[in-house]
């Protein structure tokens, strides 16, 4: 979205963790502050934000978009620290510091506070935008390939959608349990599981 509106949107990333949202150890335990908790999403996130204050934000963009398409279209473990590296590598990034900030945690607490400033919206899921501070909107989409001519009509219709109606709460297909029953399989025959 951003290569094809460039200055006319700002992005501004946030960490979100659904192991945390969807934990049932109770309202007071929180993942980053669990040393004892192998998280399969916050090493992500921590490698996101090493790269983007080490190495600014070009890195960061082709890293971000990176792990994403590892884990959804490539079903390769992003939680692996060794191929959050490889990751690096394989998009000109240097994998040197981000090395040294995975292994001593360096982002942990600053993913936590990412995550606590999404509850302050009652963030629940992601997908979630919130465009120029108005109600935070979450979006799902069918699995597979989005991207493509409509991506940037899409962005606009939900941006006029929802931005500036605080009283549109929901919007649903009929059909929605079925797509998400496809895609769920979909995913599950990918992943060798059929």
């Amino acid at each position: 979205m951003k290569d094809k509106l460039g200055e006319n949107l700002k992005i501004t990333w946030k960490s979100f963790l659904l192991e945390q949202v969807n934990s049932r150890r109770g309202m007071e335990w929180k993942a980053w502050d669990d040393p004892r908790f192998t998280s399969r999403d916050i090493p992500p996130h921590e490698a996101a934000m090493s790269i983007l204050a080490e190495q600014g934000e070009d890195a960061f963009n082709r890293f971000h978009i990176a792990v994403f398409r590892a884990h959804h279209q490539q079903k390769r473990d992003i939680a692996n620290p060794l191929e959050l590296m490889q990751l690096a590598r394989e998009v000109d990034v240097d994998p040197t510091v981000l090395a040294e900030d995975l292994r001593t945690r360096k982002y942990r607490a600053a993913v936590g506070a990412d995550h606590q400033e999404a509850d302050e919206h009652d963030i629940f899921g992601v997908p979630t935008i919130l465009f120029d501070g108005y109600q935070p909107t979450f979006i799902k989409l069918d699995a597979g390939a989005w991207e493509g001519p409509d991506d940037v009509e899409l962005f606009h219709a939900l941006y006029n959608i929802a931005a500036p109606r605080p009283y549109v709460m929901e919007i649903k297909k009929p059909a929605s349990a079925t797509v998400a029953a496809a895609s769920e399989a979909r995913r599950r025959v990918d992943e060798g599981r059929g």
